[in-house]
């Protein structure tokens, strides 16, 4: 596996590579960019060509050319080593015995099962007939590989009789042991979307439960079930169909996001192919960052019932936080994009045209024709409600937008609005800049990161630092007597800091930084001087050169 991946990194170039996602700009010897981890308006992401690697100092990720590709991505190792040993036009080894064992197997698994459900889609009238019925045309059911589950055991004997363990299928969530013992499918009598990855692999199912009123059952079986969650399908990852759509999006910087398989179905066979959606789980910040390296505008398509408000009210909080700008089709008379579709079958896209920004249709929801009929409690609650959504976003210029507007709806004074925003009990807002400042080290230790990425940037100022080693922290002088092994990202950060800096600016920071490092070691070498005085007692020798350090102390302040 090492040799796959040393072959990799010879034949990809690590700067062209990173060229397909990230506008690189160059920074020395080094290139700078926006990370794509984490939100920000200047540039902390750094690589080193010659080093073959890229780190971000705002939110410390970090690594080679495979870390990217599985961080990017949203890939475990072995694909992510097949991943770019494609782009790379290289064969690499197979997977060991162990990854074998816990990726490939499901894989194999899943695209198995995949196809025994689409050929009992074939034989199965019934479950055809309802597809078509929902208005799914035979092409759109064959490009996306339908199925049908008859059930009982019939797809565990099926996988058995492939050669598949048992245990294997199990863990794969396609079988399980009932109250008597025995195996049974996990999908039982339903119509089978398969959920690929973006790479277009099998890693889930969603079964839709097909009607059948002659069929009775002691407890009702939920009208959808869902795969669990794997070693290949993590579902706060995965968004249905975004591996035939991210073309499109990424073309349009837009996305239409809708609430199931059958929605984005029958949109994708009328044209609207930016589309994703969310399916048998809500929406994550995984999904968004995914999706905010692709697009700028979500044009959102929840459900017209109260199930699809809350739905668009949860998902407003985690949009704002990626800066999107959030528009709702008003779906009018239909309950949802397929039935939207299916009797117009360009509606969406006329509709797009029309959308309103997500705030505005949620105040028109709120304060609509019924708002004279509210009572005090009642507009006090909703009104408070909306101020937490307004408190979520980022921007004041915004935040006092849409206050005007919720003014202009309510017909609350906007003052009073803002004074109720601002007693509202403030969120702890969760950003990577956050994360890094609760992180943030001593005096001493950020003044000697500081220094070493200033010492890489020029060798002289490596010398000098080396010369006081023991002005530093442990960890500290390990970088600077191993230097090649462990000097890489202080390396990197001297880009970051100082590669627009003049030889003056440089050399000035250097002296204030090398006199301020001397003051922290000087420090705590008399506060261990002056707590062996008070316990022991002092002696002579002891008292001048605690007058000492104060003097030379004094001096550097």
């Amino acid at each position: 596996m090492a040799k796959d991946v040393d072959l990799i990194k010879q034949k990809l170039d690590l700067v062209e590579f990173l060229r397909g996602y990230l506008n690189l700009l160059p920074a020395g010897k080094n290139f700078k960019a926006l990370c794509p981890f984490h939100q920000e308006k200047t540039p902390s992401f750094v690589v080193s060509p010659e080093r073959g690697i890229w780190h971000c100092f705002g939110c410390g990720e970090g690594g080679d050319i495979v870390k990217f590709a599985m961080k990017y991505e949203n890939l475990e190792f072995p694909e992510a080593l097949r991943f770019l040993a494609e782009k790379a036009g290289v064969s690499i080894g197979t997977m060991n015995p162990a990854e074998q064992k816990e990726f490939g197997i499901l894989y194999d698994l899943h695209e198995k099962a995949k196809d025994f459900f689409r050929e009992n889609l074939i034989k199965n009238k019934e479950a055809m007939k309802y597809l078509l019925d929902r208005g799914l045309k035979e092409k759109t059911i064959t490009e996306f590989e339908l199925g049908y589950a008859p059930g009982g055991d019939s797809l565990t004997v099926y996988l058995i009789n492939n050669g598949f363990d048992i245990s294997d299928i199990q863990r794969a969530g396609l079988a399980h042991k009932n109250v008597r013992g025995l195996y049974r499918d996990r999908f039982d009598s339903r119509i089978i979307f398969p959920i690929m990855n973006h790479m277009g692999r099998v890693v889930a199912f969603t079964g839709r439960l097909l009607p059948n009123p002659n069929r009775k059952y002691e407890v009702e079986p939920p009208k959808y079930l869902n795969s669990p969650e794997t070693p290949i399908f993590v579902k706060s990852k995965i968004l249905y169909g975004l591996n035939k759509s991210k073309h499109a999006v990424g073309q349009s910087r837009t996305v239409f996001m809708v609430e199931g398989q059958m929605d984005f179905l029958m949109a994708w066979q009328s044209g609207v192919e930016n589309i994703v959606a969310v399916s048998g789980t809500g929406l994550t910040p995984q999904h968004l960052m995914r999706l905010r390296r692709l697009a700028d505008t979500v044009v959102i398509n929840f459900d017209n019932d109260e199930a699809g408000l809350k739905a668009l009210e949860r998902s407003l909080d985690v949009f704002n936080s990626f800066d999107f700008h959030v528009k709702v089709l008003d779906l009018g008379k239909y309950k949802d994009a397929a039935e939207a579709v299916q009797s117009e079958p360009e509606y969406l896209t006329k509709a797009a045209a029309w959308a309103k920004p997500a705030f505005s249709r949620l105040f028109q929801i709120y304060f609509g024709s019924g708002q004279k009929t509210l009572g005090i409690a009642e507009r006090k609650r909703i009104l408070r409600h909306l101020l937490a959504k307004i408190s979520n976003v980022r921007s004041p210029v915004e935040q006092n937008i849409w206050l005007k507007e919720l003014a202009q709806a309510s017909g609350i004074a906007e003052s009073a609005l803002t004074a109720e925003l601002n007693d509202l009990p403030k969120a702890k807002e969760e950003t990577a800049e956050a994360a890094v400042a609760e992180n943030t080290a001593n005096r001493q230790d950020l003044i000697a990161t500081r220094l070493l990425a200033l010492a890489f940037a020029k060798d002289s100022y490596l010398s000098l630092l080396q010369e006081r080693l023991q002005w530093l922290p442990a960890v500290y002088q390990s970088v600077l007597q191993n230097p090649k092994e462990k000097a890489e990202i202080f390396e990197l950060r001297s880009t970051f800091e100082f590669s627009d800096a003049t030889e003056d600016k440089l050399e000035w920071e250097f002296n204030e930084l090398m006199r301020n490092l001397e003051l922290e070691f000087l420090k705590k070498e008399r506060s261990v001087i002056q707590e062996a005085m008070q316990s022991e007692g002092g002696n002579s020798e002891a008292m001048q050169k605690f007058h000492d350090l104060s003097k030379r102390i004094d001096e550097l302040k």
